[in-house]
């Protein structure tokens, strides 16, 4: 030891002492990393709300994007396996057939652990537990030797046994044909998820029958929003024979026209709660607009072809004040809302030419309105379009809607005329 170098320096110093955090925090954090807005979404969202809703495309991109994230926390290490991973089964996507074969495995092995540690006095949830949300997104039947779509579809009975506090079931279309679900697996659904179930949204065909969703649907009284697919839905809605009410139900989407009313052994409505519906207008279902209309208070137009069968539609409804217009024609815009105060508008269009934008413009000036308070865009495909590559035809725009007394939005809020102000909410 030199004479510079102090007592004691070749003595380890003392480690840094790191507060653990406790796994409560460790939960909030996980939560906020991996929640996405909307994707547990269980009730009907009003469409002129702010943050304006995002469509169900979007929530189910930002769902898949959530999923990577979980996958690469639970992999971290042990600790954050086991906090995490009722994170990551909490929305379960399903794009390739042969995953339900995993799945399944996994769900009835968390299962029989957590069946276990309770018979030893241990409190433990299985993963299947957590599960709020299940999308069966495939995009194509398995490749494996021993599986057919069939096949694939009965694993379908175990997983929906594994997911007891299920709220959201969603299908959606598959590139390949997939035949029609057993009844054994909606039997399996509606036994075990039932009870707990919110929201179904059927977007695939081929959909059950009508005998067979009205054996499903006496086993959700709790279910607030119902889609059916788009075509031949009067097969299905129209031919079913409730024996009991949907007192939550407050949406159906995509019904469409038919003529025969609903079934049903109660002489009271079926639906008390119903308050949206999704519909085309070239087909308006009569079998509902006739006894509710009275206490629907949105519709959303999935087509618009002329304004004889929205005359239909309004006259149905007394107390009709907000309506969404999906318009796949952009200046086929509705002549005469008599009634309505929030109208918006989707525009189902790739391009947006200057004849286009002139067209859509023009017919705003037009349309007959006499209660309506605010129209907006509820996406950017027009208007942020026009407003970004045709600026000439924007300022123009502008200038002819000043015209307008009740006030046009953008899918924020913001008013495009600067006489409402700058505000989302239209205070100077």
């Amino acid at each position: 030891m030199t004479v510079t170098e102090p007592p004691g320096w070749w003595k380890p110093k003392p480690a840094a002492h790191h507060t653990i955090l406790p796994p409560e925090i460790w939960l909030s954090i996980f939560h906020l990393a991996t929640t996405v807005p909307q994707a547990l979404d269980t009730d009907f969202r009003d469409p002129f709300e702010l943050p304006s809703p995002s469509s169900s495309k979007q929530v189910g991109r930002s769902v898949y994007d959530s999923l990577v994230t979980k996958r690469y926390l639970v992999r971290v290490c042990k600790d954050w396996y086991q906090l995490a991973s009722r994170f990551l089964y909490r929305e379960v996507v399903i794009g390739r057939g042969r995953t339900l074969v995993s799945l399944r495995s996994t769900l009835l092995e968390s299962q029989r652990r957590a069946e276990e540690a309770l018979a030893g006095g241990d409190e433990v949830r299985s993963l299947g537990w957590y599960t709020l949300r299940f999308e069966l997104a495939t995009r194509t039947c398995t490749s494996l030797e021993d599986m057919s779509p069939l096949s694939e579809l009965l694993e379908l009975i175990d997983i929906f046994r594994c997911l007891p506090n299920l709220q959201i079931l969603i299908v959606i279309p598959a590139e390949r044909y997939y035949p029609p679900w057993p009844v054994s697996v909606l039997s399996s659904l509606g036994s075990h998820c039932g009870q707990s179930l919110r929201v179904i949204r059927w977007c695939r065909h081929p959909c059950p029958s009508a005998s067979e969703w009205t054996r499903l649907l006496r086993t959700t009284p709790n279910l607030r929003v119902l889609r059916f697919p788009t075509y031949h839905d009067h097969i299905q809605i129209g031919g079913l024979k409730l024996g009991t009410a949907l007192p939550q139900l407050a949406s159906i989407e995509r019904s469409s026209r038919t003529q025969h009313f609903l079934q049903t052994t109660s002489t009271d409505r079926i639906f008390p709660s119903l308050q949206h519906l999704s519909i085309s207008a070239s087909r308006p279902p009569m079998f509902l607009l006739t006894p509710y209309g009275s206490q629907l208070t949105c519709v959303t137009i999935t087509a618009l072809r002329d304004d004889r069968a929205l005359h239909r539609i309004t006259d149905s409804c007394p107390n009709l004040h907000k309506m969404v217009i999906c318009l796949q024609v952009p200046d086929r815009l509705p002549g005469h809302l008599p009634n309505i105060t929030h109208l918006g508008l989707r525009f189902d269009m790739m391009n947006v030419s200057k004849h286009t934008a002139e067209g859509v413009f023009l017919g705003l000036t037009t349309m007959d309105a006499p209660n309506l308070e605010v129209l907006r865009f509820l996406d950017r495909v027009l208007l942020d379009r026009v407003r970004e590559r045709q600026p000439k035809v924007f300022n123009w725009a502008v200038e002819l809607l000043s015209e307008c007394r009740y006030r046009i939005e953008d899918c924020n809020g913001v008013a495009i005329d600067p006489r409402f102000g700058e505000d989302a909410l239209g205070h100077v």
